[in-house]
């Protein structure tokens, strides 16, 4: 039985199957560390937006701050931030990058919700 060029059809089959793999582990890799990311900008600025004399100029601004931190961990980017009466909310969705040629990426969103800081009076004992 003649094997004459076996190996090289095993090359063949075999490398685009294994870089197929380490392409996909470094994709997820890129996906979990935009969601990461995504929940500690969230974080950031609903904390910033809720404390007392916060605003949801300071929750914008501590998204920014942690985003320009992160570096590349988004290929777009969009924060909201809203505060109301009781309730202070930060939403990011994004897209993470991807290294695959003509795929998006994965989208990505986080979201962080806290009560709004205020003092009131003290209760009269009684």
């Amino acid at each position: 039985m003649n094997e004459r060029g076996a190996a090289s059809l095993q090359t063949v089959l075999t490398y685009p199957i294994v870089l197929m793999l380490i392409f996909g582990m470094v994709q997820g890799v890129l996906y979990f560390h935009a969601q990461n990311t995504a929940q500690s900008v969230a974080n950031g600025a609903v904390q910033a937006a809720r404390v007392e004399g916060g605003s949801i100029d300071s929750g914008y601004a501590e998204a920014a701050s942690r985003l320009a931190r992160g570096g590349d961990a988004f290929a777009s980017v969009r924060v909201s931030v809203t505060r109301g009466e009781e309730m202070a909310t930060a939403t990011v969705t994004g897209l993470a990058p991807s290294i695959v040629p003509g795929f998006r990426g994965l989208r990505v969103e986080q979201s962080a919700t806290g009560p709004v800081e205020r003092f009131t009076a003290p209760v009269a004992g009684p």
